[in-house]
């Protein structure tokens, strides 16, 4: 039997729940639900916790209604999802003997390891530990692993593993507003881990990019190499930023300008019929008509903006942890979040940036298209199959894994003794 996860992510404006399972290595969707926040937050700095406490307390008894079936949806325990605003990555290497007197590897050993790893001090006293993942794992004879080697003979394992660390504050938050809403987080999973891992067993095209979450504030990069999250970094700047603009430029409400921006986009043909689609006012207060030409004008001002603070993320993400200029206009970048679904922005960026190969995801499930919701799937897929270093019910248990196919498993066994070489087999 198929064990159903409820998914949490809890964005700037918006929190989105979406229950499923994996079956066949698929996300398979029965509920999904996208509501907005009371009071919005920035950046992941909460600025109510009593309301966003009341606002998830809602999920608890949810109604869904079909074309003859009306059924109650009752949520207490929860996948978090946790935005990767100040992510943080480090490698480490631990070394533990292995307790049995015929050195045969339990899991006991497996989580002395972990646990020395757990217990290493962080580089930053405002930083939480959210999840430590393997790399892998090394007995006697220098034989790697990509899953715990159980079983195996071996006087001492050595665990190679990255750890990831999130702002203390921006988690203690989130956490909290659960705990108000009688929420049990069961466990939680960075944003761009789980898409990796989904994409991953989605057997997407590459397995070194740059994840781009095109948020509704926020817009953020995460390096994945060998199908693995190095860094992150974010700017402020999102597709509600794009909304706001042409509600200011064309002094309409909000949810008028959306409604443009989705059904227009980037539409630049041209015809000699270009109606007004909008009536606002001037700076002068007199009443004035919008044509198509006007929306995209000023989408393509935002653009042009956005563009600018993309560029010098990319290239401070790429550059920073490869160290390879060259590699900035080659790396594969894929695209996700509610900006994305821009009509034109595909070709706009490829205009832009034409040395790059551009992917925009699709969520490879029938049940759910919007690339809005591919984190919840992520977190789906990746709570299935691996439920990580920092698990509720142990905080140190492993259990299998498998991120790379068998081809792949001994060319990560050696390019991991290098300090970072994964993109010669991408690049």
């Amino acid at each position: 039997m198929v064990k159903q996860i409820a998914a949490l992510e809890i964005s700037n404006r918006y929190y989105k729940l979406v229950v499923g399972y994996t079956l066949d290595n698929k996300v398979d969707i029965l509920y999904k639900v996208k509501k907005p926040l009371s009071v919005p937050f920035k950046d992941g700095d909460i600025f109510d916790i009593g309301s966003l406490s009341a606002d998830l307390a809602k999920i608890k008894n949810i109604e869904k209604s079909t074309k003859n079936v009306k059924m109650s949806i009752g949520v207490n325990e929860v996948v978090l999802i946790l935005p990767p605003y100040g992510l943080q990555v480090f490698q480490s290497v631990k070394s533990t003997n292995t307790v049995s007197q015929v050195s045969k590897i339990d899991r006991i050993d497996i989580n002395n390891a972990l646990s020395l790893i757990k217990k290493e001090k962080l580089p930053s006293v405002n930083d939480d530990l959210i999840d430590i993942i393997p790399n892998t794992f090394i007995i006697d004879g220098d034989k790697t692993f990509l899953t715990p080697p159980l079983n195996e003979i071996s006087t001492t394992i050595t665990i190679d593993a990255n750890v990831y660390t999130l702002p203390k504050k921006m988690v203690s938050d989130i956490y909290k507003a659960c705990e108000n809403s009688q929420i049990k987080v069961k466990r939680s999973v960075v944003a761009p881990i789980g898409v990796s891992y989904l994409l991953t067993g989605s057997k997407f095209k590459t397995r070194t990019y740059v994840l781009i979450d095109f948020s509704d504030k926020t817009t953020s990069l995460s390096f994945v190499g060998d199908g693995v999250v190095f860094a992150s970094n974010f700017f402020s700047l999102g597709f509600d930023d794009l909304v706001l603009k042409v509600a200011n430029e064309f002094n309409i409400d909000k949810k008028k300008a959306e409604d443009l921006v989705n059904l227009y986009g980037l539409d630049n043909r041209q015809t000699s019929y270009n109606p007004a689609i909008a009536i606002g006012t001037d700076s002068l207060g007199a009443e004035r008509k919008f044509t198509k030409d006007d929306l995209l004008k000023v989408i393509l001002e935002f653009l042009k903006t956005w563009v600018d603070y993309f560029n010098g993320s990319l290239k401070n993400l790429v550059l920073n942890f490869t160290r390879k200029p060259d590699l900035v206009e080659k790396i594969t970048l894929a695209f996700m979040g509610e900006g994305s679904k821009l009509n034109g922005l595909k070709e706009y960026l490829l205009k832009i940036l034409p040395s790059n190969p551009i992917e925009f995801l699709t969520i490879p499930t029938v049940c759910c298209r919007e690339p809005e919701f591919i984190n919840c799937l992520g977190a789906i897929y990746m709570a299935s199959s691996y439920r990580g270093a920092l698990e509720d019910e142990n905080k140190i248990q492993v259990t299998q894994i498998n991120r790379v196919d068998d081809n792949a498993s001994s060319q990560r066994s050696s390019l991991r003794r290098e300090k970072y070489d994964e993109l010669k087999d991408e690049l």
